[in-house]
């Protein structure tokens, strides 16, 4: 399954390194891909807990989707 979350805070590539170590630790994440430009992450999971978890890491990391 896949997600794409829109995260506003999203301003350099530097970010998009941030959030990829982040969710390499969340279990069931499988991959992490960004685009600085669109504001966005899309996430590759095995379940719904891992989105949810996914998306916990984020906002702890200082990066909460807006979806």
């Amino acid at each position: 399954m896949q997600k794409t979350f829109s995260i506003p805070t999203i301003s350099c590539n530097h970010c998009l390194m941030s959030i990829k170590r982040e969710l390499k630790f969340v279990d069931g994440v499988d991959y992490v891909d960004g685009n600085v430009e669109a504001k966005t992450v899309l996430v590759s999971y095995t379940s719904d807990a891992a989105l949810d978890q996914a998306r916990a890491a984020l906002a702890e990391a200082g990066y909460a989707p807006t979806n």
